[in-house]
């Protein structure tokens, strides 16, 4: 087994949970601080970074999202106290795992249909999209992080909706 000692730009960047561009940057922030021997481009002209220099590239800010964005499309007319009858469902699913999931019911302009659109803090995503789909027979979903909660609480009230909060804390806490 060949133990590879140099990394590239693409290695670190996975490694550190980084953009190329961020360890690119960084590349060129420490290029004449360190040895050559240590960091240097190859024949082909990509970088190649000793191990030993890995701790130069740890993020400085680790961002940490509390909350995601949830939208869910039902695919049968489902009615607000069936949808909220269901979430229910699926919060008390997760068991152990605590969520907190605050969602609005919303009509679709298009057939008039109810959809959910939530934001959602929990540890196991997968776990919970596994209960929303064994709540409700057929859904299609989009989930991404939240960098602006306040904008995406303006969007999701746009309609006057109010928010409805479930959680499973006072359950997880015994």
């Amino acid at each position: 087994m060949i133990n590879n000692e140099y990394l590239n730009v693409k290695e670190i960047s996975v490694h550190t949970s980084q953009s190329t561009r961020n360890v690119r940057r960084i590349i060129s922030r420490i290029q004449g601080e360190v040895a050559a021997e240590l960091m240097y481009k190859d024949k082909n002209n990509t970088w190649r970074v000793h191990k030993l220099l890995l701790g130069r590239f740890k993020p400085q800010r680790i961002r940490e999202h509390k909350y995601y964005a949830l939208s869910i499309d039902l695919c049968h007319d489902y009615s607000e106290d069936e949808i909220e009858v269901v979430l229910r469902f699926a919060i008390e699913q997760m068991d152990d795992v605590p969520v907190e999931m605050n969602y609005v019911i919303e009509q679709k302009k298009a057939n008039g249909q109810n959809h959910i659109h939530c934001y959602v803090r929990c540890n196991n995503k997968k776990k919970l999209l596994r209960c929303i789909r064994l709540g409700f027979s057929a859904v299609s979903y989009h989930q991404s992080g939240i960098f602006d909660l306040v904008g995406w609480k303006q969007y999701i009230t746009k309609d006057n909706n109010k928010i409805i909060k479930i959680d499973n804390f006072k359950k997880n806490k015994k």
